[in-house]
C-alpha cells in the first residue's frame, strides 16, 4: 500500500510540473539552428507526421542534438527538456530495426554528423551514434510494450533495449535538461519516467535553417 501511495505521489508531481516555455524571438532561434555545419539540404519540409516529436509522460521534449535549443549540435547526449512553444523542430524518424519487432529511431534535425541513432552502451549510457559504429546493433534497437491499463492512454509506451534488457528513463535531476539513460523497467507503472509517447509537431516547427512546415 506504501508503494501504490508513493507511486501516485510520482505521478501527480510530474504531471502538475510546469514544462512549457515559450521562446525569446527569431534571432536566438536562427542563430543556433544556422550554426550547423551544412547549410539547408532542402528547399521545402518533408511531411512532418515522418518526424513526430518524442515526450515524457511529464509532456517534456525528448531532444537530441539541434531538436531543441537546450542541445547544441555537438552534443551526443540525449536529455528530457521542456517545450519552447516558438521555438519547435522535427524530431525522430522511426524504422524497423529487425524481424522481431524492435525499432531504431533517427534524429532528423541532426545533418552534422552521421551518429544521429538513438543507442545505448553497455553502461547505460544513451547517446546518438552511427550504425556503422556499433559492435552490437542491438544497441540501437528499442521494443515497444504497452503499460498497465491504468497508464494506457494518451499513447503512452515503454522502451525497452534489445541489448542491456532495460526500459529507456529520464533520470530525475532537478535541472531543467535531465538526462536519458537506462533502468530496469517497472511495466507496473510505478515509475512513469520510463513512459513517452510520439507527438506530431506544432505550426511552423523547422526542419532546417530558414524552412519550416508552414
Amino acid at each position: 500500500m506504501k508503494n501504490y501511495y508513493l507511486s501516485l505521489a510520482i505521478i501527480v508531481l510530474i504531471v502538475v510540473q510546469p514544462v512549457i516555455v515559450y521562446g525569446k524571438g527569431d534571432g536566438e532561434k536562427r542563430d543556433r539552428l544556422c550554426s550547423q555545419c551544412r547549410a539547408c539540404d532542402t528547399d521545402k519540409c518533408p511531411p512532418s507526421d515522418a518526424y513526430p516529436h518524442m515526450t515524457a509522460f511529464d509532456n517534456t521534449l525528448i531532444a537530441g542534438a539541434l531538436q531543441s535549443d537546450y542541445v547544441s549540435s555537438n552534443d551526443r547526449g540525449v536529455y528530457s527538456v521542456p517545450i519552447v512553444v516558438n521555438n519547435t523542430y522535427f524530431g525522430w524518424e522511426s524504422t524497423s530495426g529487425s524481424a522481431s519487432g524492435y525499432h531504431r529511431f533517427r534524429n532528423y534535425m541532426d545533418k552534422c554528423s552521421d551518429e544521429t541513432y538513438l543507442t545505448v552502451d553497455k553502461h547505460g549510457n544513451v547517446k546518438l551514434r552511427a550504425l556503422e559504429k556499433l559492435s552490437n546493433l542491438g544497441d540501437a534497437d528499442w521494443k515497444s510494450i504497452n503499460p498497465p491499463k491504468k497508464l494506457n492512454h494518451r499513447e503512452f509506451r515503454f522502451w525497452f533495449s534489445h541489448s542491456t534488457r532495460k526500459c529507456l528513463t529520464v533520470f530525475a535531476d532537478k535541472t531543467e535538461k535531465r538526462t536519458l539513460g537506462v533502468a530496469d523497467c517497472a511495466f507496473d507503472g510505478s515509475n512513469p519516467l520510463q513512459l513517452f509517447a510520439f507527438r506530431y509537431h506544432y505550426h511552423k516547427a523547422f526542419c532546417c535553417c530558414g524552412k519550416s512546415n508552414e
